[in-house]
């Protein structure tokens, strides 16, 4: 009889060990899917620079880019038709992803002087990319950002898997509450912006779980944190310098005078003095010495006072603009129904964040304070360098990896009961999100399939731009990502309220 209840409690062990939030990884998967195919090729931000530098990155392709022997080869290359051409939309809300053409020879022949061969950003991003460049450039465009896509939920699901328990609410409550609208657009694009949020997002968390770790879970996170520091560095000049604030966070929070820390803080040292390299060999270096002022005819004729007056007091919109007050791709204009994006995405930072502030130690309080007056001096120092304002050259996606290291950071908790919310901190926050991300996924598509001119509800309605063999429609689409979307926060929030109650009960 014994025998028989064990066999059986065997067989039913699988069962009871299941939980929902395992299938998180597919639920996100499905819900940056839809995101994927919200926007046309061309959408994000530069990405006219940004397809050539990846379509030209290897030189030995000559099938995909060539040299421009009439222009002259070094600040000119001939890339493949509606490459340049992809933004068309852009000066125009009303313009929809129509006005595109893919119609020209698969050859190079379109003279570009508009890439990265000048050497501005770091190689690494479009050279990986380059990787699944052909000649139907749509195609690749897609593949490629399912690339940044898989690449980002492996490295969450990697941290998850091997993180100490207590750094598992800042990974992965510290994404959700900074996912919506901007970081999922960056992530689910072709802009080198993708890394920057997976690299810098990932590095922190993985080089403290390599401080707190030991054997072989210890080396998992060290290399994790090598690949997430080469992924945020070999993309963007800034997400260099942001990998190494995210090391020195982990380093200070873990800090204790031991042989043991002073061996592991030989690999942040080496990371450090990497992503160092990387900063150093790109051209944007120099917004470090003279700010940006792109596109300012007046720059010498303004008043350094009263930049430097209207620069502090506005800083905090380029916070907000993570969360929604700008719209989303090339332009900084807002978007419709983004007002309620942004109240949505904030008010949930806010409430969930805060429940790190019933648990801040000096070290945490320390570091939080720094990130914090970073996000503020680093724009303040940069715009008002280069005598521009906010609105002008800085944009909120420039910031987006510090946000989701500070959200990460709030609900850092020192101990397994630390962070305890409630359902109504939780439901709230399921709702709220799952809004925004619903409006933010219907506005991105509006935006596109027919400019803001068109005022219907069904997408279809008016549609003058959708991917040709794509089996869905784009209201089906936007139904889907939204409830894939809400499936996600749902599983992970009822995860975390029934984690804390099983804690509650344990011996």
């Amino acid at each position: 009889m014994t025998t028989e209840l064990t066999d059986e409690a065997r067989r039913e062990a699988p069962v009871r060990r299941f939980r929902w939030v395992y299938l998180t990884p597919i639920l996100a998967l499905l819900a940056l899917s839809a995101w994927v195919f919200a926007s046309p090729i061309g959408a994000s931000p530069d990405d006219d620079y940004h397809l050539a530098s990846i379509w030209c990155a290897n030189e030995a392709r000559t099938d995909l880019c060539a040299p421009d022997s009439v222009n002259g080869p070094e600040g000119w290359r001939l890339v493949l038709p509606g490459i340049t051409t992809a933004p068309c939309f852009v000066a125009d809300e009303t313009a929809s992803g129509a006005c595109q053409d893919w119609s020209g020879e698969p050859t190079p022949s379109v003279a570009a002087d508009h890439g990265n061969w000048i050497g501005a950003y770091p190689p690494l991003y479009y050279a990986a990319m380059n990787i699944f460049a052909t000649t139907d450039i749509q195609t690749s465009a897609i593949v490629m950002r399912f690339v940044n896509v898989a690449l980002y939920l492996a490295f969450m699901t990697a941290l998850a898997w091997l993180l100490p328990v207590n750094l598992r609410i800042p990974l992965i409550a510290g994404s959700v509450i900074t996912v919506v609208p901007l970081a999922g657009f960056l992530i689910a694009s072709n802009n080198p912006g993708a890394w920057g949020v997976i690299g810098v997002g990932a590095s922190w968390l993985a080089a403290l779980g390599w401080y707190r770790s030991t054997g072989q879970r210890a080396w998992a996170l060290g290399a994790i944190t090598v690949l997430a520091v080469l992924v945020a560095a070999g993309s963007r000049t800034d997400a260099a310098v942001y990998a190494i604030v995210g090391l020195g966070i982990a380093s200070f929070l873990s800090f204790e005078r031991s042989r043991a820390f002073g061996l592991k803080l030989l690999l942040p040292a080496v990371l450090v003095i990497v992503a160092a390299a990387f900063f150093r060999a790109s051209g944007y270096a120099a917004v470090a010495e003279g700010g940006l002022n792109g596109g300012i005819l007046d720059s010498e004729s303004r008043n350094p006072a009263s930049v430097l007056a209207f620069n502090i007091i506005s800083i905090p919109q380029l916070w907000t603009g993570v969360f929604g007050s700008w719209g989303l791709g090339w332009r900084m204009e807002i978007w419709p129904g983004y007002v309620m994006v942004e109240f949505a995405a904030l008010v949930v930072f806010i409430g969930l964040a805060s429940l790190g502030l019933r648990d801040m130690p000096w070290r945490k309080a320390v570091m939080v304070g720094a990130l914090v007056a970073t996000l503020y001096l680093l724009p303040l120092y940069i715009l008002t360098r280069g005598a521009s304002v906010v609105g002008e050259n800085v944009q909120p996606r420039y910031l987006v990896p510090l946000v989701v290291v500070l959200g990460g950071l709030l609900l850092l908790g020192i101990s397994a009961r630390s962070l305890r919310p409630g359902p109504w901190h939780v439901i709230p926050a399921i709702v709220l999100l799952a809004g925004a991300n619903s409006i933010a996924l219907y506005t991105n598509l509006r935006r596109y399939i027919t400019g803001f001119d068109v005022e219907q509800l069904s997408l279809e309605t008016g549609a003058e731009w959708w991917w040709t063999g794509l089996p869905i429609g784009p209201t089906a689409l936007w139904l889907f990502g939204s409830l894939a979307f809400t499936a996600t926060v749902v599983v992970l929030g009822v995860a975390w309220l029934r984690n804390d109650r099983e804690r509650e009960v344990a011996p």
